[in-house]
């Protein structure tokens, strides 16, 4: 009984979750015509040639070509049916759980999925893609059907053509083969190199080798006689000419520094989590993965983005892992836990952690210390 109210509990915060992507994505990209976030899905390869991010909006491009449907409303479609789908399976993978109230604490966390209620910035973005993609080999992995690994590597491809982020977060589909699956673990290593690492870097090379830059000379005219007109290049504009990220770090140097404060609580609330439900998760998956994040942190100055797809991964696979019976000791710290998270959060620029003046005041006191000490002194 506890258990299926504790279901419906979570079926009811996945449908707010549901609902503020929809309604966010409609107002950014139908209403606003947003030119960060519609800009970022119409990057195509019919205004210039084959560049990075272009596939999805190359099939938008065909389909407004084909039905005279505004692109921004293409877009929309499609990720109403993106966004359906993924709550669909995340309700379907997590019903199938004997939940606790950890399980709402783990979905409610700032930087992981629950970051949607705190920046709406982080919605219409590409990487939900990721999140279904993972869902779904997750679910696959689950119920025990085989997949072919050929397979594995085509949507490998197809998220690296989406956006070429996806391979800063690929020990993730290494971790989930690694973990669910019986085989004998040379035979796993060898397939993780050739079906999922070796054609990453094989497709990232040819990316950044021969890819285009995502503006090309006809790119305004060209969505311009699609429909779509650009007010500001925006994302165009960014990587056309390489923002300076290093003056981007030292003008909000505190504020990076803040998005420690976020990881360390993240950490906590995740390894509570573990620790009640008797879960481990390998260290040397943990350091590879860093290491292949970093790259992205020199470079990305988004780094709420890419913390946020680092724990909204982590999230779902831990949902995927068996949970241990409650009791009335758990139950407390989980709901300390919802509390204590709900009075923070972090954002996708330049501030790492914010929360209510008090425990924003008592928690920054430490990393002023830090902060003039260690970097200014």
């Amino acid at each position: 009984m506890k258990t299926k109210i504790i279901n419906y509990f979570i079926g009811l915060l996945l449908a707010i979750y549901y609902c503020v992507y929809l309604q966010n994505t409609y107002l950014q990209l139908v209403v606003n015509k947003n030119d960060w976030h519609l800009g970022e899905w119409l990057i195509n390869y019919q205004d210039g040639g084959f560049k990075r991010r272009g596939l999805l909006g190359s099939a938008f491009v065909f389909i407004n070509e084909l039905t005279g449907v505004h692109l921004a409303n293409v877009v929309f479609v499609f990720l109403f049916i993106i966004y359906t789908l993924f709550f669909i399976l995340l309700i379907k993978f997590l019903w199938q759980n004997k939940n606790t109230l950890l399980m709402i604490s783990l979905l409610l966390l700032p930087t992981g999925l629950g970051m949607v209620l705190k920046d709406y910035t982080i919605i219409p973005k590409k990487e939900i893609i990721f999140f279904l993609f993972y869902l779904m080999y997750l679910l696959c992995l689950r119920s025990k059907m085989v997949i072919k690994d050929y397979v594995i590597t085509l949507f490998i491809l197809m998220a690296l053509l989406i956006h070429e982020a996806a391979f800063f977060y690929l020990p993730f589909v290494s971790l989930a083969y690694f973990v669910k699956t019986n085989e004998p673990t040379v035979h796993k290593i060898k397939k993780i190199f050739f079906y999922q690492l070796l054609p990453a870097t094989l497709a990232m090379f040819l990316l950044y080798q021969f890819g285009l830059n995502i503006k090309t000379d006809n790119t305004v005219l060209f969505l311009k006689d699609h429909g779509y007109l650009l007010k500001e290049l925006k994302i165009y504009d960014y990587y056309e000419s390489d923002f300076n990220v290093s003056e981007i770090y030292k003008t909000h140097l505190y504020g990076y520094v803040t998005y420690s404060i976020s990881i360390l609580l993240s950490t906590v609330t995740l390894f509570i989590y573990c620790r009640m439900n008797k879960i481990k998760i390998s260290p040397v998956f943990l350091i590879i993965q860093i290491i292949f994040l970093i790259p992205l942190f020199v470079k990305g100055f988004d780094w709420g983005r890419w913390i946020n797809i680092f724990f909204s991964l982590l999230t779902l696979f831990m949902i995927g892992e068996k949970q241990l019976v409650s009791n009335w000791k758990k139950d407390l710290i989980a709901v300390l836990l919802i509390i204590f998270n709900s009075f923070w959060k972090m954002m996708a620029f330049y501030q790492g952690f914010s929360s209510f003046t008090l425990l924003d005041v008592m928690i920054k006191k430490v990393y002023y210390f830090l902060y003039f000490n260690l970097f200014r002194g």
